[in-house]
């Protein structure tokens, strides 16, 4: 089952209808991981052009209240959305804002559960430059130094 499928079918279980909005937006995020609400409204407005800001907002919040749509910061101060699925880490390049998943390394989870502590979401974006953003900054005309 597709994870667009997955996430209509929990709307249904928990008793919500699945409205066009609600299929466009879960579509939306489905297909493109980690955009915030505006680019999701963007989106949404080339496809259903009388969709409200506000309908997204809502939207956005119940899939999140039932725990099939992820929220990360990734070091903005505003969110972005992507269905969720099985736990990862994000690599997050400061420059150019390209975000990378990288499944969870299970010693995570091991370490935890060696502790006593039972895990139920992780959350952590490493920050850094991507390979294109790194070697422009180290470039000669950016003012840093060649290697």
């Amino acid at each position: 089952m597709s994870a667009k499928a997955d996430v209509l079918k929990r709307l249904r279980a928990a008793g919500r209808r699945v409205t066009r909005e609600r299929e466009l937006l879960v579509g939306i995020i489905d297909r493109n991981p980690h955009l915030d609400a505006t680019e999701i409204y963007r989106i949404a407005r080339e496809r259903h052009p009388r969709i409200g800001i506000a309908t997204v907002y809502r939207t956005l919040s119940l899939l999140k209240e039932l725990g099939v749509v992820r929220a990360c910061e990734l070091g903005e101060a505003h969110y972005h959305y992507e269905v969720r699925q099985e736990d990862h880490l994000h690599l997050v390049c400061s420059d150019c804002g390209r975000i990378v998943d990288i499944p969870l390394p299970e010693p995570l989870d091991r370490l935890a559960e060696s502790r006593g502590f039972r895990v139920e979401r992780i959350r952590l974006e490493l920050i850094g430059y991507c390979d294109a953003c790194a070697r422009k900054r180290s470039s000669p005309a950016h003012g840093g130094s060649q290697a």
